[in-house]
């Protein structure tokens, strides 16, 4: 009657799984608002193309980021 009382206790293992979200910094996501036209030049048009093309070039080097950030993300699980 008292054999029950010598065995062992059973040990279970519970594992909990918490998701923690990784997300990029706000300047990488912001929207590159085009530059507005200013100016009645020749030269104030080639300035005025000159911030477009950095704000492209801005524009792009943050999508690049981003989508480094993905492929360590990805990579990550």
């Amino acid at each position: 009657m008292l054999c029950s009382c010598s065995s062992k206790p059973v040990v279970k293992v519970v594992t909990q799984t918490n998701t923690i979200y990784v997300l990029p910094p706000l300047e990488w996501i912001e929207p590159c608002e085009p530059p507005t036209f200013i100016g009645n030049t020749n030269l104030d048009l080639l300035n005025y193309s000159l911030t477009q093309t950095h704000t492209l070039d801005v524009c792009n080097a943050n999508m690049q980021r981003l989508k480094q950030w993905r492929q360590q993300h990805d990579d990550n699980h």
